[in-house]
C-alpha cells in the first residue's frame, strides 16, 4: 500500500487501468470461457479503448499470463502463512489443496476456464517450463522443512518429490475440469492423504 501511495498520479492511473483490464478478463473468462471472450469484450468491460488494451497487453494470452502470475503470487503468500504455523508436512499439503478448493468457490467457472487454457500451454515449452518450475518451487518450500523433521522420505531427490506432488495436483484439476459432477473437495481430500502416504519415510 505504501508503494502504491508513492506512485505518481500517472503511474497510479496506469496501475488502476491494468487492474481493471485483468479484473474484466477474470469476470468474462468465468462467464464465457477464454475462447468465448474477445479482446474487444475485455476492453469494453474495463471501459477502455481497444488501443488502450494493447498499451498493456500484447494479446489475450498475455492477460492469461498476468492472471497466472497473480495466482502464483497469491499461492506464495498462502504458503508463507502456512509455513509460519507449527504443522506437519501432511497438514501443510492439505491446507494448500484446501486453498485451491476454496478458490473455486470464490471464482466459480473462472478457474475451470483458465486452467484449461494453461494446460494448453504445456505444448509450448518456452511458456510452460517457467510456469511449471515456479509451481514446483512453491511445493518444494513445503517439503523442505518436513525433510529436516524426518517427515519426508529421503530415497528420492526432494525436487522429484515436489514434481510428483505437483503432478497429483494437476491430475485432480484435470479430472474436475473434464467432469462437471466431479467433487473437487473429495478429490483433493483423497489426493492429500495419498500424497502424505507417498511422502512418508520408508
Amino acid at each position: 500500500m505504501d508503494e502504491y501511495k508513492a506512485l505518481s498520479r500517472r503511474e497510479r492511473n496506469k496501475h488502476e487501468t491494468r487492474v481493471r483490464l485483468i479484473t474484466a478478463a477474470r469476470t468474462l473468462f468465468a462467464e464465457r470461457g477464454v475462447g468465448g471472450t474477445t479482446i474487444d469484450d475485455i476492453a469494453e468491460t474495463a471501459d477502455v479503448s481497444r488501443a488502450t488494451f494493447f498499451n498493456y497487453f500484447q494479446s489475450k494470452d498475455s492477460v492469461l499470463a498476468a492472471l497466472h502470475a497473480s495466482h502464483m503470487t497469491a499461492l506464495s503468500g498462502v504458503i508463507d502463512r502456512i509455513l509460519d504455523q507449527d504443522l506437519t508436512t501432511a497438514e501443510r499439503i492439505r491446507l494448500v489443496f484446501d486453498y485451491v478448493v476454496q478458490a473455486t468457490y470464490r471464482f466459480p467457472g473462472y478457474l475451470r476456464a483458465v486452467t484449461g487454457e494453461l494446460e494448453r500451454d504445456l505444448a509450448s515449452p518456452e511458456v510452460s517450463v517457467e510456469r511449471t518450475e515456479r509451481f514446483n518451487d512453491e511445493i518444494l518450500r513445503i517439503l523442505e522443512p518436513g525433510l529436516h523433521r524426518g517427515e519426508v522420505r529421503t530415497d528420492y531427490p526432494l525436487r522429484f518429490l515436489a514434481q510428483m506432488v505437483a503432478a497429483v495436483y494437476v491430475s485432480v484439476i484435470r479430472y474436475w475440469r473434464q467432469d462437471p459432477d466431479y467433487e473437487l473437495e473429495v478429490g483433493f481430500g483423497n489426493a492429500a492423504r495419498f500424497v502424505a502416504e507417498a511422502l512418508a519415510p520408508r
